[in-house]
């Protein structure tokens, strides 16, 4: 166990030194070949990142881990620390991280905390450190219940750093990833390409791409998109707002829910503003971004 609790120790700091030097380094290379034309919102990236990341690591220091340990006392199975242990370890994790990112676009109360990464209009590394205030209450459930399963929680935190290292990776700028890769590529995985469309936009790009790592899950669940050369991915949210200034970017997404609310006749519509869609609208009066894509499927098709 002492080997675990070393990895443990020190995975989270150099996963967090490493990240930061691959958005520092893309940063200035971008910005010698002139290639970054948001700076503030690079800017307004990392600030948001320093701000949301500090609840998560206080809560897990205070009770997230505690809870995992909790967890694990109560396994349904025994797994060990094998080769296979760990595979099946990331997998785990890397589901639990499709379904969360899932729920978060599908449902608005978690929506108005993850459109704050979604409002970039500019595609680099620094977007992966972009964040909610609101992170805290949902991020843990990526890892929180896999200790249930048999996972020791060290083991989590570990694959958790490996899966957040990859997630850098997939928001890098297309200059700076010039070639997209072997097609096979995308065929197990989620790769920066994939990942751009899952940030676009348009039509065709809105609900899909969910996926940290395996593309497994979104071929599985019909939400998978490849990139098309006809359709360049435009970056953003469908109704954007001011994406370089830190408290709009946070807050424009609750105060439209809050507005919302404000103006619903009775608890059934309020509870669909809470708990269905973006975009949904009492009597079908608005778009989500499932229906949006089916226009934009079926425009394709004629």
């Amino acid at each position: 166990m002492s080997s675990l609790q070393h990895a443990a120790d020190y995975v989270p700091l150099i996963v967090t030194l490493l990240a930061v030097v691959i958005v520092a380094v893309e940063w200035v290379a971008l910005g010698l070949r002139r290639r970054i034309a948001r700076h503030r919102e690079g800017a307004v990236n990392v600030a948001c990142g320093a701000a949301s990341f500090l609840p998560v690591f206080a809560l897990n220091a205070a009770l997230t881990l505690n809870l995992m340990y909790a967890l694990y006392d109560v396994r349904l199975f025994d797994v060990g620390q094998s080769a296979w242990a760990w595979v099946g370890a990331y997998v785990a994790y890397d589901l639990a991280s499709f379904v969360v990112h899932l729920a978060s676009h599908k449902v608005r109360l978690l929506w108005i905390f993850h459109s704050v990464h979604h409002a970039p209009e500019e595609m680099k590394a620094s977007v992966s450190f972009r964040g909610s205030l609101g992170d805290f209450l949902i991020t843990p459930h990526t890892t929180l219940w896999l200790p249930l399963l048999g996972f020791h929680p060290l083991m989590i935190v570990v694959v958790e750093g490996l899966g957040l290292l990859w997630g850098v990776a997939l928001h890098m700028s297309e200059d700076t990833l010039r070639r997209p890769g072997p097609r096979w590529l995308g065929l197990a995985l989620i790769t920066p390409a994939l990942h751009r469309v899952h940030h676009g936009r348009n039509g065709l790009y809105l609900d899909t791409n969910y996926g940290l790592t395996l593309s497994l899950w979104d071929r599985l669940c019909g939400t998978f998109q490849a990139p098309m050369p006809e359709e360049p991915v435009a970056y953003g949210l469908v109704d954007p707002h001011a994406t370089d200034r830190f408290i709009p970017s946070q807050m424009a997404a609750l105060d439209a829910l809050r507005a919302d609310l404000r103006a619903a006749d009775g608890w059934r519509e309020r509870l669909g503003y809470l708990f269905r869609a973006p975009g949904w609208r009492p009597g079908g009066g608005g778009k989500t971004a499932r229906a949006l894509r089916a226009e934009a499927l079926s425009e394709l098709a004629r």
